[in-house]
């Protein structure tokens, strides 16, 4: 996988050398959330407007959105992360004009062909919410499961790149910006969080994730200042994809050892689909609060960065799901520790 030596297009080929999309629908953001206020702003959606999101997603998607409409409605992800599209469509109405599909932790989500074609007979905007899943997407060739309008996708969230995020869709400017000063000030809080680690004081870092989080902060553009998309399509010419993929994989196969024959956690998907996809960390789900807090209390005694998502928002939270799941970073020291503390 990589951008041509211009810069103008990126590409994954499959071993025939076929070229999956082109640089007329590919664009780079800091994060994206700016993709979805592009979204959002290239479409006019308005105060009339309502757009659906799922009930469990991180309140930055929300915060996009809401400089357009307030009227946001929320369809129920179940324990296995999964909607019901029947429930979708009785939230939809003639007001109703863009619609969010999540891919949670890697795993891509899968629409049905029935709603698909209901959403786009309603002049429906599809969004692929894709933040999670940026090797599942190089895995699968960015090959669309179903026909969405965009696909936004965090390429920081799977790669140690800080920040730096894709969008696939039709839009009406070139945003080709990763903002410096950003990645500047992520890089300084990794190399603390480093530090800490070695110095064995991981108890201070993602301090207090087990208490439920409600945030309201407001979007903020980053598409100034010194820009590095330069040197993301430099990096991305170089990367071995395969090589990460498989090593990643490799490691969630002795996860999925440990898991799926434990008696109190478990994984939250399916080993079809965690070994048809490229996991950003491994999900587990425990039984209640309690046992999901045990067991991070565990961790962090032990150095381990495990952490709950996402950041709610005023206007939602399903604190059913961010009760009972645990990510867990897929690591070969993290494994060795699991294995350790972990009752099979």
């Amino acid at each position: 996988m990589f951008i041509s030596r211009d810069g103008s297009i990126f590409k994954t080929y499959l071993s025939t050398g076929e070229n999956l999309f082109s640089n007329k629908n590919f664009e780079m953001f800091t994060y994206s959330r700016e993709a979805i206020f592009e979204i959002c702003n290239q479409n006019r959606i308005s105060a009339d407007d309502e757009v659906l999101l799922p009930d469990y997603l991180c309140s930055t998607v929300i915060e996009s959105i809401l400089p357009f409409t307030k009227n946001i409605k929320f369809y129920s992800i179940d324990e296995n992360m999964n909607f019901d599209s029947k429930e979708i469509k009785t939230l939809i109405s003639n007001r109703t004009k863009l619609i969010f599909f999540v891919d949670y932790f890697g795993v891509e989500t899968h629409v049905n062909k029935e709603l698909e074609i209901f959403l786009k007979n309603k002049n429906i905007i599809i969004v692929k919410d894709a933040a999670h899943s940026f090797l599942s997407l190089v895995k699968h060739d960015f090959k669309k499961e179903y026909d969405y309008d965009y696909l936004i996708s965090s390429m920081y969230k799977n790669l140690p790149f800080q920040v730096g995020s894709i969008a696939i869709g039709k839009f009406d400017r070139k945003n080709r910006f990763i903002n410096f000063s950003v990645f500047a000030k992520r890089s300084l809080v990794l190399l603390i969080k480093n530090i800490l680690s070695l110095l064995g004081q991981n108890k201070y870092i993602n301090k207090d994730m087990e208490k439920m989080v409600i945030t309201d902060n407001q979007y903020i553009n980053y598409g100034h200042g010194i820009n590095l998309y330069e040197l993301y399509y430099f990096l991305l010419r170089h990367v071995n994809f395969d090589r990460i993929i498989f090593e990643k994989q490799k490691l969630v196969k002795e996860y999925n050892k440990i898991f799926f024959e434990n008696r109190v956690y478990k994984p939250l998907f399916s080993k079809t689909l965690i070994e048809d996809n490229v996991l950003q960390a491994y999900p587990i789900k425990c039984n209640n609060k309690e046992q999901r807090d045990s067991l991070l209390a565990l961790l962090k005694k032990e150095s381990i960065d495990a952490y709950t998502w996402p950041t709610f928002h005023k206007m939602n939270c399903n604190e059913r799901l961010w009760s009972n799941i645990l990510l867990l970073p897929i690591d070969k020291k993290v494994l060795k520790i699991i294995n350790r503390i972990v009752d099979v």
